[in-house]
């Protein structure tokens, strides 16, 4: 009796193991499903990163209207002439960012605002932009740290005639964020018509519709403190090679070169007057996209249209 039972033990425990076909099926059949669930958790992470982009251009909105509501006006989006520098030192104290030390009296390269201007504001890059340069290489002296969300100040003359069209009241900086305060008494095509900020993600890096160009170059004035760090509508050729700025007819994702541009798949971020973010495909047309980004032309977009 011992003996049998031992070799019906011994069968038993044989015939429960895996074979060799067995284990391979099974491992194809885990190999199936981590490819069909990898999609759908990649897609879900890049939809919380949407939702974080679309919450820091609303921080920023929030800024801009509290500073409105505070003085009356918006701040100018940049300053060229003596102090020279941007908005974000103004409007910094209001998203909790208080503690940059910047000197609005002096120059944004001034030696006295050199920390200041090294500062990452986390609120500034969106966290689906790839980066791996987090300062202006431009720069090398100062090393001011980038940013990912940008003023635009319309639409420039080049670009209407770039597509035959007639220049627009003033030429340039027709938008909400221009070289001096604004009221808002002077956005007459309506707040939630007119865009206050947009992505132009990836900067100094260069990016042509989404391919990283190394061989190019960089994409220019990446740093948020820097005066040039604001955009305008120039264009883009379709290319994926070279600069692209002011080259074509192309208003968003094509370059990154001082353009608007961004790593959400077929659209990208616009900050609104009213501080609603607008998310609009990529193939928006460009007499629409022209129509936003001024405050004042009589171009008033249907709301079918982005």
């Amino acid at each position: 009796m011992l003996i049998r039972t031992g070799r019906c033990r011994s069968e038993a425990l044989r015939n429960a193991g895996f074979t060799l076909l067995e284990l391979l099926v099974v491992i194809a059949i885990l190999a199936i499903l981590i490819a069909l669930l990898l999609p759908a958790v990649q897609a879900a992470r890049e939809a919380a990163r949407r939702a974080q982009c679309q919450s820091n251009l609303r921080q920023w909105g929030l800024a801009l209207a509290i500073h409105e509501n505070t003085y009356r006006e918006l701040p100018a989006g940049w300053r060229f002439v003596f102090p020279s520098g941007t908005m974000f030192p103004a409007i910094a104290p209001y998203i909790e960012q208080p503690t940059l030390g910047y000197d609005p009296t002096k120059d944004w390269d001034d030696p006295a605002n050199r920390q200041a201007v090294q500062t990452r504001i986390a609120i500034l890059l969106c966290p689906s932009t790839p980066r791996t340069i987090l300062y202006d290489p431009g720069w090398p002296d100062i090393r001011p740290a980038v940013g990912d969300y940008t003023p635009t100040h319309g639409v420039n003359a080049k670009y209407c005639r770039l597509v035959g069209w007639p220049e627009y009241s003033p030429p340039d900086e027709n938008g909400m964020l221009i070289s001096r305060p604004l009221r808002l008494a002077e956005v007459s095509d309506g707040l939630s018509q007119t865009i206050l900020m947009v992505e132009d993600a990836g900067r100094p890096t260069l990016w042509r519709t989404g391919k990283h160009l190394r061989a190019d170059g960089y994409a220019k004035n990446g740093g948020w403190a820097d005066p040039h760090y604001e955009i305008a509508l120039d264009g883009s050729d379709f290319l994926s090679t070279g600069i692209g700025e002011g080259l074509g007819p192309c208003v968003m994702n094509c370059t990154n070169d001082n353009e608007a541009y961004s790593f959400h798949t077929g659209s990208c971020h616009l900050l609104m007057g009213d501080g609603s973010v607008r998310i609009v495909n990529d193939r928006i047309a460009k007499e629409v996209y022209a129509a936003l980004s001024t405050r004042a032309t009589g171009d008033i977009v249907s709301e079918g249209s982005f």
